[in-house]
């Protein structure tokens, strides 16, 4: 998607604000040590939402997190499928196939 450099600009200042650089940390140390996505961001006021947005739009961060939530997940779910997704992984091959489902 292409924005106009203004635009960019603030959705990328829009996020650093909702998701300052030490809650981001906090959010990935609490992923490593065992917590789900929706525990760990509500423990430190945001929603999983807000969490997945500023990953789309912070792109080291995004990377960053896919990449904790690919460590962590669960080798026993079918990953890449939408019983993974439902069985609560957020790994991105599971949200990649909500996505190929919609």
């Amino acid at each position: 998607m292409s924005y106009p450099i203004d635009d960019t600009n603030q959705l990328i200042a829009n996020a650093e604000e909702e998701l300052p650089p030490a809650t981001r940390s906090r959010l990935i140390a609490k992923l490593r040590m065992g917590a789900h996505i929706d525990e760990a961001s509500r423990d430190l006021g945001v929603s999983p939402q807000q969490v997945f947005a500023a990953a789309r739009i912070l792109g080291a961060f995004g990377e960053q997190l896919d990449t904790t939530l690919t460590a962590e997940r669960d080798p026993s779910l079918p990953h890449g499928t939408l019983t993974g997704y439902n069985k609560r992984c957020r790994c991105p091959e599971c949200r990649s196939a909500l996505q190929r489902k919609i």
